[in-house]
């Protein structure tokens, strides 16, 4: 082998050695796009936290309001306007019935006469509904946190009682 084959095999060498390894700008382009991926993994589980927190004051609050409305449901009288209220473990509700259809019907009352008129359309002129309906609401109020803004949920559902016959 002469010394220009040996410098040629020297250089061919030299730049393979060069070649094996990543360049500072190479590595520094990596960690940025390795960087820029973890902070968007955390801003996801912190995202996924927080609604799971929000998921679980939602769904007490259902399960107060749920068992508000089962008291209601079960009991045997109910009168127009009746409001009952309370608090259970951080979350304040409010209970209400209203009256939809009964046996006194007031004709000042715009809201009987549409429910008379309706009678009519369906039973006949001097039909009588033997039951009181009610509207029953359940309100929950609770607030998330150490934020100011108040959170609401809603149940509703009717009832109807038979009437109760005074006896003689």
């Amino acid at each position: 082998m002469t010394t220009y084959e040996n410098m040629q095999m020297t250089r061919r060498r030299g730049r393979a050695f060069y070649q094996r390894g990543f360049t500072l700008l190479e590595v520094m382009v990596a960690l940025a796009i390795l960087a820029i991926g973890l902070v968007t993994v955390m801003q996801l589980f912190a995202g996924a936290l927080r609604l799971s927190r929000v998921d679980k004051g939602l769904t007490e609050a259902v399960f107060v309001a749920q068992q508000v409305m089962d008291d209601l449901v079960l009991r045997d009288e109910l009168e127009d306007g009746f409001e009952d209220s309370g608090e259970e473990n951080g979350y304040s509700w409010a209970a209400r019935a209203e009256k939809l259809v009964g046996e006194e019907m007031d004709p000042a009352n715009e809201k009987d006469m549409r429910t008379a008129e309706f009678i009519e359309e369906i039973a006949g002129e001097d039909s009588i509904v033997p039951v009181n309906v009610f509207k029953l609401t359940v309100t929950v109020r609770w607030r998330f946190g150490d934020s100011a803004n108040e959170r609401v949920y809603e149940l509703s559902t009717l009832k109807s009682l038979v009437f109760r016959e005074e006896l003689e």
